[in-house]
């Protein structure tokens, strides 16, 4: 296997991970790797990495956090970003509880786009995830998300079903499901979706 998916990481994973984003994203925008590893020393359950085997390094990642009612409502509202929240507004998933999530961050590195293998595994990481948090207890009600970029915006609108919303004042896209009901759909139907994408490309 020349890919491996990751859930616990160590510095230099966030360095790999700070260089693949900023190929994609305005630098004012990316989490620093050490907000981000602060991030994950509150709440490990946030990030799932791709890791080339064969040259050790990690080549893509999502990012997932917890909101709060208040945090999501404030994000809709574009009064919120997800470098403004810090280890102490983050929060922790605990069993029985609900949460909203922001779909923070995909990104792949560039070398890498075009071997379909490493989106799929991102996918059935996510999918594992938030399945094992729902196995827990944890529930969401929604979720949401900004596209910066035309690429994102088709992933969000495609992988995610997440609907558009609203511009922000830099004149990104706001995304989020209609209802919880929505949320569950989707993640029913997500492994059913990863399977349709690996049998369009052969994988």
């Amino acid at each position: 296997m020349k890919y491996r998916i990751e859930y616990t990481h160590i510095y230099q994973d966030f360095i790999d991970i700070w260089n693949i984003e900023n190929n994609y994203l305005n630098p004012s925008s990316i989490t620093s790797i050490e907000q981000t590893i602060k991030w994950n020393k509150k709440n490990r359950h946030i990030h799932i990495f791709i890791r080339d085997i064969l040259k050790n390094k990690i080549i893509g990642e999502i990012t997932i956090l917890p909101l709060s009612k208040n945090q999501f409502h404030r994000f809709m509202l574009n009064e919120l970003e997800d470098t403004e929240i810090n280890e102490y507004t983050l929060l922790n998933f605990k069993s029985n509880s609900t949460y909203y999530l922001l779909f923070s961050t995909i990104a792949i590195d560039p070398k890498y786009k075009s071997d379909k293998r490493v989106l799929s595994l991102l996918l059935k990481g996510l999918n594992n995830k938030l399945h094992n948090l729902l196995n827990n207890g944890i529930q969401f009600l929604n979720m949401c998300a900004e596209g910066q970029t035309l690429e994102g915006q088709k992933f969000i609108e495609g992988f995610l079903d997440l609907k558009f919303n609203k511009f922000t004042k830099e004149g990104y896209k706001l995304y989020c499901f209609n209802s919880p009901n929505d949320f569950t759909k989707w993640l029913t139907n997500l492994s059913t979706y990863i399977e349709t994408y690996n049998k369009n490309n052969n994988l």
